[in-house]
């Protein structure tokens, strides 16, 4: 994975939503429900071994359960190679993470360790064939001496393989997962326009920032030219004027207290809706849908439009449905 790529999937697995989706759809819809995500907190990757070595892990985190306490400890590694010995480079850092935990004083005697979730997220176009588990590195032997043998496995999440099985999955690891499978306009199109509206919202501005950085990371690995990416990216451009047009109608709801400030909104809306129209079907269709709108557009008449834009692919199947 080039370095960019690499930071970049470091950005967007910093974010909450990232975290949830991935535990909610590749680890149990039961465990997300058990933990708040509203707690996720980032941790220090750095770490000395005894023989001061220095190791960094790419990401860790911490979740706390709803239910007290405890609390678990997230560690995500991203890789574009196979890496041999991965199930053991993991349990390193989980072993320094727990040391780290009891020498600041964290886990004292007489307590537990807090559970640790291990997930290395590969994005290599050749299959992943590392061992996932410590114990299938070591020599098979017999019993008794095979009770002893040390037994430590990660999640592994093969993004190429994920694309894969579930090509029509919405969730954001396969996604990703389709995006590095097949790179095609269409699919990044189609791709960020879902993510768009699954995150839309102020709340999920930075969240989307860090898809659109993903993916700018990505695109010469992907050999998509600057000029091309920018006109793929404008998408998530126009998500986001659908959601400037979604306050304004909230604010009208809220304030509108006297007609003429209601007409002014409205005419703002009405411009963003021509503006809208413009970037995703060109000029021609902006202006035959400003015709159509032309004195007989209200407060929720534009967001219907707005939506229609959204939703359909083409000119054709959006003047049918403005006008039914």
């Amino acid at each position: 994975m080039a370095r960019k790529h690499d930071e970049t999937y470091k950005l967007v697995f910093s974010h909450q939503a990232a975290v949830e989706e991935l535990i909610r759809n590749f680890v149990g819809k039961g465990l997300a429900d058990e933990l708040d995500f509203d707690t996720l907190e980032p941790l220090p990757t750095d770490r000395i071994s005894g023989g001061l070595v220095q190791r960094r892990s790419d990401l860790l985190c911490k979740v706390r359960f709803r239910s007290g306490w405890l609390y678990l400890l997230i560690l995500l590694e991203f890789q574009s190679e196979n890496d041999p010995f991965m199930a053991l480079r993991i349990l390193t850092y989980t072993c320094l993470t727990y040391e780290e935990l009891i020498r600041r004083g964290e886990v004292s005697p007489g307590n537990r360790l807090p559970p640790l979730l291990p997930v290395t997220v590969y994005n290599g176009r050749p299959r992943w064939r590392a061992a996932t588990d410590v114990n299938e590195l070591v020599a098979p032997v017999t019993e008794p001496l095979a009770q002893y043998l040390p037994s430590f496995r990660y999640l592994l999440l093969d993004l190429q393989r994920i694309g894969e099985q579930d090509p029509g999955a919405r969730d954001l690891v396969t996604s990703l997962g389709i995006l590095e499978r097949h790179p095609t306009p269409e699919n990044l199109q189609r791709i960020l326009r879902g993510l768009a509206r699954r995150f839309r919202g102020p709340e999920f501005a930075e969240f989307r920032q860090a898809i659109r950085s993903w993916v700018a990371g990505a695109a010469e690995a992907w050999q998509i030219s600057e000029a091309d990416l920018a006109g793929m990216m404008s998408i998530t451009e126009d998500e986001e004027m659908y959601e400037r047009a979604k306050e304004l109608r909230d604010q009208v709801h809220r304030d509108g207290v006297r007609q003429g400030l209601e007409q002014g909104r409205i005419r703002e809306r009405a411009l963003l809706v021509r503006r809208f129209a413009t970037r995703k079907f060109g000029a021609e269709t902006a202006e035959r849908l400003t015709r159509i709108l032309k004195d007989r557009a209200d407060a929720d008449r534009l967001d219907e439009v707005v939506d229609a834009i959204i939703d359909c692919d083409s000119g054709a199947e959006l003047f049918a449905r403005v006008r039914a």
